[in-house]
């Protein structure tokens, strides 16, 4: 029997050193205005290094925003599989959660904002928002059985909704400010509640 290898490889190593750079750098000064050679020498490579690991800057820009993206996406999703909070509270607690962890990761903050048109109808598509959707459906499903959730909805349905008013709200947060939270959060929590909670 072999063993598994359980340490990144210096070629992961690398990838991943380049793409935390690409993060930082997309999110803080644009696609446009980032060259490939400024994201390798944050990442202390050489050119030819990012180069073996991403045929072109918009390879690296999707990857990088991927990268991001799943970061806030698993803040969020962590709130959603966790057991013990009510059907209510895990739906605040997610579109908090996420609120806040976009705060916190710049290139997926510079693209919420629309200040990358060219990908904003990329997000809907990202692996992370696919997994986020498949989180919300499974937990809905769940509090279905438990007799939390309506029973005649469809959780997938609704799965794709709360991830569409969701990622509206995340941008209106980050171009309008966080105060929009407080105004229209109660009225978020309020609409999920009429069309989720039993009659």
């Amino acid at each position: 029997m072999s063993e598994q290898r359980t340490e990144p490889s210096k070629g992961e190593l690398t990838r991943q050193t380049i793409l935390d750079a690409a993060i930082v750098r997309f999110g803080r000064d644009g696609f446009r205005a980032t060259s490939v050679a400024d994201i390798a020498r944050d990442a202390s490579v050489s050119g030819t290094a990012a180069y073996a690991h991403f045929p072109n800057k918009e390879a690296l820009f999707d990857a990088a925003l991927d990268e991001d993206a799943a970061a806030v996406i698993h803040e969020g999703v962590s709130h959603v599989i966790e057991e013990g909070h009510s059907s209510e509270e895990w739906r605040e607690t997610l579109i908090l959660t996420l609120v806040a962890a976009v705060e916190r990761h710049p290139l997926a903050r510079r693209v919420l904002s629309g200040l990358e048109p060219h990908v904003t109808d990329r997000v809907v598509e990202l692996p992370a928002m696919q997994d986020l959707r498949k989180s919300v459906a499974d937990r809905l499903r769940r509090d279905q059985e438990q007799g939390l959730v309506r029973d005649d909805i469809d959780p997938a349905a609704i799965a794709d909704g709360a991830v569409g008013i969701i990622v509206s709200l995340l941008m209106a947060v980050l171009q309008l400010g966080s105060a929009g939270v407080a105004v229209y959060g109660p009225g978020i929590w309020a609409l999920f509640g009429a069309a989720l909670d039993p009659r």
